[in-house]
């Protein structure tokens, strides 16, 4: 007999650098309501905004675009430049992501992939969620939940699907063809992709810190945060994709 070996890939991350900057004058901080709890409440509002950056950049950098999205390409030009993905021949009208086109995607994946079904998840964007849902039926339990005081028709479960008396809130999931679906606020519209939440690898070489200093000839307080981080596909192969925008 042979024993068979295992290979190792190597999966290298290229990492950027990016900083924020801001301030506030010492009269903010004295003349608001808030007092000098004023300066925390900026520090997590100014904090969450740069992760909020950082995920943006990470989904959509181009590494073209000035100024912002050029800093690095992201998850989404790395794998479509490469052309290592597949990609779905699909046609949406409507935004009508039916149980048709979602198997065109899934059926887009290479086969000793589909074969870990229970492992692979859709990434979709809030528009396209909105049509996942809609032409799916996935949410019949809530729907009748949430139209439990005005009754269950047709013309009000239509009424909910189409965005009446829904609420706003933090990212959705639900489920497809026995595959969970989850919406990414900042994917472009009309973008969907299908693959494992492992393959996408995220790399921070520092800690996050908030950096303070008072400068007394300004007299203000000025904050800076940097951070280094770089992103990477594990194994593109195991992406398949369809962008109904480009049909």
């Amino acid at each position: 007999y042979t024993n068979t070996g295992a290979t190792f890939s190597k999966v290298e991350l290229t990492t950027k650098k990016i900083r924020l900057d801001w301030e506030v004058s010492a009269e903010a901080l004295e003349d608001n309501v808030e007092g000098g709890a004023l300066e925390d409440h900026l520090v997590r509002l100014m904090t969450n905004a740069f992760a909020n950056d950082i995920e943006d950049l990470a989904i959509n950098g181009d590494g073209a675009t000035a100024p912002f999205l050029s800093i690095m390409p992201g998850f989404i030009k790395k794998h479509k430049d490469n052309g290592d993905s597949h990609e779905a021949a699909i046609t949406v009208a409507d935004n009508a992501w039916t149980p048709a086109v979602m198997q065109d995607i899934i059926l887009a994946m290479p086969r000793k992939y589909r074969a870990l079904k229970n492992n692979l998840k859709f990434y979709v964007g809030t528009d396209a969620f909105a049509g996942i849902v809609k032409n799916n039926g996935t949410l019949s339990d809530a729907i009748a939940e949430a139209l439990g005081k005005n009754g269950n028709t047709y013309a009000n479960t239509q009424s909910y699907l189409d965005g009446a008396g829904q609420t706003f809130g933090g990212a959705r999931t639900t489920r497809v063809l026995g595959i969970d679906v989850q919406e990414v606020p900042y994917y472009p519209a009309g973008y969907v992709d299908l693959t494992f939440p492992q393959n996408r690898v995220w790399g921070f070489q520092r800690d996050i810190i908030v950096n303070r200093e008072y400068v007394a000839k300004k007299d203000t307080i000025e904050y800076t945060v940097f951070v280094r981080f770089g992103i990477q596909w594990e194994e593109e192969d195991a992406i398949a994709w369809a962008d109904s925008a480009a049909d």
